[in-house]
């Protein structure tokens, strides 16, 4: 999952700029504010992770004795953003000369500190690069260029917020940058790569290589590629079209349980954006709620579990809602190699019936 512009949750938090202790509830709004794609179960562990970069980055002070639990994820109770200078807690325009491009509309905006260091770099990048006549590079190339921070530009808006950023504002565009997709991790099933075909797509390395060894023993296998996304890594899924082969369709495995099926149905939608068509593998899936299940650290209520369930195949969804309000989950791990080599069907290369 791509990390959140730590400035751009500060300026919601704070948008005056005052300072002050707020608690964790209010930082996961701001963030469910500034990433509305993200699925309700993986807030927890994206609020986890940005408290912790914020905090190591200087930018509030997380509380180190009081906590509280959202789900399976430990979060501090609060954070408290620092209480800025008189002369750096008020916002005023920038105050110098700018390009034409940023005339018309920031000449007097009101910024704060941190959004008139993004702009006059910008004015200063446009009077270097004649306005821009510089080929295109990654966004985080620019970023860095710009201001020395490479991942200023991952959040939507970027860094400076929509005070600075949208249509006759600051764009891509103007700054010759762009968004590139993160590489797929992949390999191909046969010896040599296909020119089309379906592809498998697991959460984790373990049944990554599983399946590619299974596979790559069979004369005509289902599918001709194996992909992983790294747990909740599913924006490298939007590289599919790069692939060297068409892709006709994906195929998802992964664990049974609500972090495990948020990532499913997130990484099925990512997909589908980008023109693959996107299901979940029945045949493994209903071989895998067969397996053993271990305990979860709580039990999920019947209407999230109903939620959750409703991605998977109709044939097992009654299933899979049992075992969410029971507390219970089944890892992908669970289908090793011996139990799908025994379920494979040597000469189509799909799992045999129960």
């Amino acid at each position: 999952m791509t990390p959140l512009d730590i400035g751009a949750v500060v300026a919601v938090l704070d948008p005056e700029g005052k300072g002050g202790r707020r608690h964790v509830d209010e930082v996961a709004t701001a963030i469910r504010n500034l990433a509305p794609h993200v699925e309700a179960a993986a807030v927890p562990e994206l609020v986890r992770d940005t408290v912790l970069r914020g905090d190591q980055l200087g930018f509030w002070s997380a509380a180190r004795t009081t906590t509280v639990r959202r789900g399976r994820i430990t979060l501090p109770k609060t954070v408290l953003l620092p209480t800025p200078s008189l002369s750096a807690d008020r916002l005023r325009p920038v105050g110098v000369p700018l390009r034409e491009e940023l005339a018309s509309w920031a000449t007097d905006l009101p910024l704060s500190a941190a959004q008139q260091d993004l702009l006059l770099a910008v004015n200063d990048w446009l009077r270097r690069t004649d306005g821009g006549k510089v080929p295109v590079v990654a966004a985080a190339e620019r970023a860095y260029e710009l201001i020395h921070d490479e991942k200023a530009f991952d959040s939507t808006p970027p860094r400076g917020g929509t005070r600075l950023w949208g249509p006759g504002r600051l764009t891509f565009r103007l700054l010759r940058c762009e968004r590139i997709c993160t590489p797929l991790t992949w390999e191909s099933t046969t010896s040599v790569i296909a020119d089309s075909g379906p592809v498998i797509c697991v959460e984790n390395h373990a049944t990554f290589r599983t399946l590619l060894r299974l596979l790559r023993a069979q004369e005509s296998p289902r599918w001709v590629a194996v992909a992983w996304v790294q747990g909740r890594n599913t924006a490298p899924l939007e590289s599919l079209p790069n692939l060297p082969f068409t892709v006709t369709g994906l195929d998802y495995l992964g664990d049974l349980d609500a972090a495990g099926l948020s990532i499913a149905s997130t990484a099925c939608a990512i997909a589908e954006r980008s023109g693959v068509p996107a299901q979940p593998a029945t045949d493994l899936w209903e071989l895998l709620v067969r397996q053993p299940s271990r305990p979860e650290n709580h039990a999920v209520n019947e209407a999230d579990a109903r939620r959750f369930s409703e991605w998977l195949p109709a044939s097992i969804r009654d299933r899979a809602c049992a075992l969410l309000t029971s507390g219970r989950a089944i890892p992908q791990e669970a289908l090793r190699f011996d139990v799908l080599a025994e379920a494979f069907g040597a000469s189509t290369g799909t799992p045999d019936e129960a």
